[in-house]
């Protein structure tokens, strides 16, 4: 097996779901960068669809996202996946956001604004 077979084999893929076009942006680029296969998405509803549909190694949720927000998708993952990272990516403060973000299996949280 050579090398790009390699990479391809054992591809990671990364469901990004960001409603802000640029972060979401920056976000799959760095992802492809470090040879991820990456889907990206900006509302809860496409979300749905993709993990019903496809298997992820990682998450990377926004809270507050349109038609289905992220903690919401958070619980709907965690009914049938107990293992797959999450990380939730905010610009709030608001403790009973994290805290139910934890409670509902976040592995971990990153404040906006944040560099890659």
């Amino acid at each position: 097996m050579n090398m790009t077979s390699f990479i391809l084999y054992f591809s990671m893929k990364v469901l990004i779901i960001e409603d802000d076009v640029q972060l979401n942006f920056a976000i799959s680029e760095f992802f492809k960068i470090k040879a991820f296969d990456t889907v990206s998405i900006k509302d809860g509803l496409d979300a749905i669809e993709q993990i019903d549909n496809e298997h992820f190694n990682l998450y990377i949720i926004d809270i507050n996202i349109p038609h289905i927000n992220g903690l919401d998708l958070l619980k709907y993952i965690r009914k049938t996946d107990l293992h797959t990272p999450i990380i939730i990516i905010t610009a709030s403060l608001e403790i009973q956001n994290l805290s139910t973000a934890f409670e509902n299996g976040c592995n971990e949280y990153i404040k906006k604004p944040f560099h890659l």
